[in-house]
């Protein structure tokens, strides 16, 4: 209310010399179905924070199940809905579109994402033994269920311990995480969202596909790790996001860099207090 008020009144609060950011552009898609940020992102070859930025009343990863006005960057509209369209509307919050990097094979890719070498191959009209060329798109067809928390998401396979904090509810500590309430309820045995005499939460956090991969080549750990930015967890550390935190300052903080958070985090592209981050070992 007083930002509004200065706002229509900025001579009597001495803000006339304050040059107003010009409006944002963008083009807006009206969508009936629920799709995963990231996908639109991969469709449209922008940054995921670029759309959080133009989608600021979205408080979750994905857009919800009713109409909704999907804002996009100026000019990219009609990309979107022509690489929408291959994937299968009720598929929108698992597939994903894949970039392929040197090296890359249609093997790795299914190992990587966990999907049989086949379907991946079918879905791009492609033979098994077929090459792909860096830079190439590919539709990756991912069953739900297929990963760890069964939402299309990579999940590290290391458990980690968060202990619930006064005031927890189990939708903030989601949005903290960055994991669904659903995954957190199945992972915890849970009837409901109440964290009522509950003092800690079972979970793996997000983790980029790539990582998820080597992860399952690593060395098993029988222990549970201790709580969430208490020091080591096998290779890596975790971090809890305090107010006014970058990815430069926590990154400059550990001696690693702002990349390496990047590859080992899936959804830091706005920070929050609360938010859990893994620290990749050096």
């Amino acid at each position: 209310m007083a930002v509004a008020i200065m706002a229509k009144n900025p001579s009597q609060y001495g803000l006339q010399t304050v040059i107003p950011d010009p409006p944002m552009k963008y083009d807006t898609v009206r969508i009936n179905y629920p799709v995963d940020l990231r996908l639109v992102a991969e469709c449209i070859d922008v940054s995921l924070s670029e759309l959080q930025e133009l989608n600021p009343s979205l408080l979750r990863m994905t857009t919800p199940k009713v109409h909704f006005d999907l804002h996009l960057p100026m000019g990219t509209a009609e990309k979107y809905q022509t690489t929408i369209a291959a994937i299968p509307a009720g598929m929108r919050l698992s597939w994903r579109y894949h970039t392929v990097a040197n090296g890359e094979t249609l093997m790795s890719l299914s190992r990587t994402y966990h999907t049989p070498l086949k379907t991946i191959a079918t879905a791009n009209q492609l033979d098994m033994k077929d090459t792909i060329e860096a830079g190439a798109k590919l539709v990756i067809p991912i069953a739900p269920g297929a990963h760890n928390g069964g939402d299309g998401q990579a999940y590290a396979r290391r458990l980690t311990i968060y202990r619930v904090r006064k005031n927890d509810t189990l939708e903030s500590v989601s949005n903290n995480l960055g994991i669904s309430s659903v995954t957190i309820r199945r992972w915890n045995r849970m009837r409901g969202d109440s964290l009522a005499g509950r003092r800690v939460l079972y979970v793996h956090l997000p983790v980029s596909p790539t990582v998820a991969a080597a992860d399952q080549h690593a060395p098993s750990k029988s222990r549970r790790h201790k709580e969430l930015a208490e020091g080591k967890a096998g290779s890596a550390m975790h971090h809890t996001v305090r107010r006014g935190e970058t990815l430069y300052s926590i990154a400059n903080n550990y001696k690693t860099s702002v990349k390496a958070i990047k590859q080992t985090n899936a959804n830091v592209a706005v920070l929050r207090p609360g938010m859990v981050l893994v620290i990749p070992a050096q």
